[in-house]
């Protein structure tokens, strides 16, 4: 029997625009519901045997009920499941689809208009008021919710009021959406703008209309350029740092030419967008990129650029997240239970601004060091912060003291130095080079 494990379950729900909750996004049919909300709140499906039921059989490496989803992953021979909590009374992350409709028929895509899926939903849309009434009971504790799932969430015609809902009512709840760029007129990009939505995601796969049309079928690539430029000039206007934006680039054998890929990064950049990433895909069949398949060394070279590769990583060399660490000794030592201040130097390579405040509260760059063994095993991945003096633009540096607290055992530690942008990702996991430091205790 094979034996596998998954995070899903532990960590999101996804509901449905007909009010139907499912376990993961790959469950486009609603199939294997959990619960629908015209039956029982979204909290009561979170906590129920049911769902509780799945969590156990996951700690023991198998469940039935995940048998046909692909998000699950396998266990190695002899490799243990992973054990999670069963018991949760908090939901921590929601992906909310306020619509199944969509504006496109792109190519072969499980959610084109002739695939039938919108006729698997009981409606098309999540009325305004029932997502108020959700909200009301989750939003209060909910850590993240992304408003898209299938279909193009800007067909709703309340997706504006629901996402300004949310950040009025619970600013604290970090909010993503993605979407086509194709029902962003000027109006609604400075409403988008000015709602405090924290990250949008623009999907456009080619550097003209030519090559974005062959698989966004019907999309006009002038317009989604337009839009993504907009709202990237309303966000300057506004002094803020989010929406932080996304150009999404789904690499398949049409548009992965090295010029095709030089090209966009220079419309990218033009844009004003903050991220320029390449997705590696397996769908349609034959349509994929050979070139970028996934272990190739042309994989390899743009790794960092990848979507899934981090939170970080980006295409756009003036927009990167790349730091030098440097400090005057080779290593450390202290007593246990000494405290230790530690002076290094910053400076900012990569082009990214280094930002001290944020009007999200997020997004805000410190040095940071991890605690790891003597084997470098991680202890404590949030040993310590420091602040930065002031912000950073490339090319600029800045001295830091980090405070390092007491050690209990005596042995020897290594201290890893490397940037933080809190709420998002370690500068690493982009490709910044860290700084390893050994750190001796004594008795």
């Amino acid at each position: 029997m094979p034996r596998f494990t998954c995070d899903w379950i532990f960590n999101i729900l996804v509901v449905l625009c007909d009010g139907k909750v499912v376990c993961g996004c790959a469950d486009p049919e609603g199939r294997r519901p959990l619960g629908h909300l015209r039956e029982s709140g979204l909290l009561d499906i979170w906590r129920s045997e049911r769902v509780k039921r799945i969590r156990r059989e996951l700690n023991e490496g198998f469940s039935p009920f995940c048998g046909p989803c692909g998000l699950k992953r396998a266990l190695g021979e002899g490799e243990p499941a992973p054990q999670r909590p069963v018991e949760q009374e908090v939901l921590p992350r929601i992906f909310f689809e306020p619509t199944i409709v969509c504006n496109l028929d792109c190519y072969q895509a499980v959610c084109a208009p002739g695939t039938g899926l919108v006729a698997t939903r009981e409606r098309k849309s999540f009325p305004l008021e029932e997502f108020t009434a959700m909200m009301g009971e989750v939003g209060p504790q909910l850590g993240r919710l992304d408003f898209f799932n299938y279909g193009e969430p800007f067909l709703h015609p309340s997706a504006l009021d629901m996402i300004e809902h949310i950040k009025e009512k619970y600013p604290h709840v970090y909010l993503y959406t993605s979407t086509n760029g194709q029902l962003l007129p000027a109006e609604k990009t400075v409403r988008l703008a000015r709602s405090g939505i924290d990250e949008v995601t623009f999907s456009v796969d080619g550097p003209d209309q030519r090559t974005y049309e062959r698989y966004r079928r019907g999309g006009d690539f002038a317009r989604v350029l337009a839009s993504m430029a907009a709202l990237a000039a309303e966000k300057r206007r506004l002094g803020r740092e989010v929406p932080f934006i996304n150009w999404r680039y789904i690499l398949f054998r049409w548009n992965d030419s090295f010029w095709q890929m030089a090209r966009t990064r220079r419309l990218a950049a033009r844009t004003g967008v903050d991220r320029l990433t390449w997705e590696i895909t397996d769908h349609p069949p034959g349509a994929a990129s050979r070139k970028y398949r996934a272990g190739s060394r042309a994989w390899k070279r743009i790794f960092y650029e990848i979507w899934d590769s981090s939170q970080i990583g980006s295409a756009l060399r003036r927009r990167r997240h790349v730091a030098r660490i440097r400090t005057r000794v080779p290593g450390l030592s202290a007593r246990s239970g000494q405290r230790l201040e530690l002076a290094a130097t910053v400076k900012n390579r990569g082009g990214a601004p280094w930002l001290t405040q944020a009007f999200s509260g997020r997004r805000w760059v410190r040095l940071g060091a991890q605690l790891h063994d003597r084997g470098k095993k991680l202890l404590d991945l949030n040993f310590a912060r420091a602040p930065l003096p002031r912000p950073l633009a490339a090319g600029e540096s800045a001295a830091v003291t980090i405070e390092l607290p007491a050690v209990g055992p005596a042995g020897d530690y290594w201290l890893k130095l490397d940037m933080v942008s809190e709420g998002v990702d370690w500068f690493e996991n982009g490709g910044s080079p860290v700084l390893w430091l050994p750190f001796t205790v004594s008795e």
